[in-house]
């Protein structure tokens, strides 16, 4: 990850961003559905979702833990989205 970390509230549709946060919220597409893991991430200044497509689950990621994102934000309905982003996983103490 090359990034400096941006707040959630700042990260603007179209633009390259990497963000840190706890994981609120997690997803699985049902099985009839094509593959799709979502996690919603937390930063306490707002919040963004990352959709893992084709996945139906992403090893070290839960909800409770801690993640940074990075990649393109892309606009939606509720919330920034990121698709696909790189990932690391953070310790929080």
């Amino acid at each position: 990850m090359s990034e400096p970390r941006v707040a959630i509230a700042n990260v603007h549709p179209r633009e390259h961003a990497r963000v840190e946060g706890r994981i609120v919220a997690v997803r699985v597409e049902p099985h009839g559905a094509p593959p799709q893991f979502g996690v919603q991430v937390d930063d306490g200044s707002g919040r963004i979702d990352a959709i893992f497509l084709g996945r139906r689950s992403v090893p070290g990621i839960e909800p409770g833990g801690y993640v940074a994102i990075e990649g393109t934000v892309c606009a939606a309905q509720a919330l920034p989205r990121m698709f696909n982003p790189t990932y690391e996983l953070l310790i929080h103490a």
